[in-house]
């Protein structure tokens, strides 16, 4: 009996040192295919969605967590880097990027001539050596707040973040430094002028970084945000994103058609066992399902290629959504796969096995919606 399924296309990988080894579930699949169990059929690659959301949503979206300082040091962050090999590293590419009047650049990335402006203060400099680069979410505040189950790619990364300009902002040095380590329940810029500018980029960050908050900086996020225009947010998502979640499985049945979404968080392991995660399909207007059915998956993980997803039908019969791959090196998986169950019963518990496949990383299953 042959199985229609539409699979994630590959695409090269690249400055990874792990190294990756594949083990059962993908031989697994393999000989699925060479029996001719699977017709594949391939489509673009899947990208992390972006995250658009008005900035009250966002805020309420964030979710609470207790913070856990155990074990932080600042070393633990590598930086400042020079990403690009140009010969300015992280903290002059912001000098240069945020320069009110642009400076010259010389040997050594030596600037002269440059002016910027501190929101935080609004403090003119023409100095370099007066401003601070600031971590927006201080590194301590993101260790306390999922940072530190991250690799250290993963610090190094946050604390260089060139891919949105709302990581890093240069700003006068002591007021960078009496920020400290500080949410925003402890600590606001001084120009109160600013203060939806700072909420705003605090929680794009946050999201951004899959970052937990705590009660007393999720209550002062939500007051301060509750007198600022409530505009738009976008955001590129890089370790995760914290979209609106479905507690509990929900099946509904329209027109013919079952639906069912789980959004309980499930932990994927490093290189570990399959998690599962189950949808209870029940009331649906035919008895079996779909030849076009629809499996929406969003999973968290710093390298999809490492992520195998199949999908257990009722009758324990399973379909390979994603097989693993070692040449795939994004991260996220948040696409929709479309299979062929018209053999399957509708009604009844789907499950949803996620591996990780190789070792150096962990991640999570945010979401996934059944379509039968």
């Amino acid at each position: 009996m042959a199985r229609t399924l539409r699979l994630a296309a590959a695409p090269g990988r690249s400055g990874r040192s792990v190294t990756r080894t594949r083990i059962a579930a993908i031989a697994t699949a393999a000989a699925a295919l060479a029996a001719g169990l699977l017709t594949v059929v391939v489509a673009a690659p899947a990208q992390a969605a972006a995250v658009s959301q008005p900035l009250r949503t966002m805020i309420a979206n964030l979710p609470v967590a207790t913070e856990v300082r155990t074990g932080y040091d600042r070393d633990l962050f590598n930086h400042w880097i020079d990403a690009d090999g140009d010969g300015c590293n992280t903290r002059y590419e912001v000098l240069i990027a945020e320069a009110s009047t642009a400076p010259s650049v010389g040997s050594g990335c030596t600037l002269s001539g440059g002016r910027w402006n501190s929101y935080f203060d609004g403090a003119t400099w023409t100095d370099p050596a007066d401003l601070d680069i600031d971590h927006l979410v201080p590194l301590a505040e993101s260790w306390d707040s999922g940072a530190r189950s991250w690799t250290s790619a993963q610090r190094q990364s946050f604390a260089n973040d060139l891919g949105d300009a709302r990581a890093l902002a240069a700003v006068t040095d002591d007021v960078n430094q009496s920020k400290g380590d500080r949410d925003p329940a402890e600590w606001m810029p001084s120009v109160t002028g600013v203060h939806c500018r700072y909420i705003t980029e605090w929680t794009a960050v946050k999201t951004r970084w899959g970052l937990t908050v705590d009660t007393a900086e999720k209550n002062a996020l939500t007051s301060y945000a509750a007198s600022c225009t409530n505009s738009t947010i976008t955001v590129d998502p890089v370790i995760g994103a914290t979209p609106t979640r479905t507690a509990t499985p929900s099946p509904t049945s329209t027109g013919g058609a079952c639906t069912g979404t789980n959004g309980t968080d499930v932990t994927i392991p490093d290189a570990g066992s399959p998690v599962t995660s189950t949808i209870t399909i029940s009331g649906c207007a035919r008895p079996t399902a779909a030849s076009t059915s629809t499996v929406h998956v969003n999973i968290v993980h710093p390298f999809r290629g490492d992520v195998s997803i199949y999908l257990y039908a009722p009758d324990n019969t399973y379909y390979v959504l994603k097989s693993a791959s070692t040449s795939d090196g994004a991260a996220n998986v948040n696409t929709s796969y479309t299979a062929n169950l018209s053999s399957e019963t509708a009604n009844g518990a789907w499950r949803l096995s996620v591996k990780d496949n190789a070792s150096g990383d962990t991640g999570y299953l945010n979401t996934w919606t059944l379509t039968v």
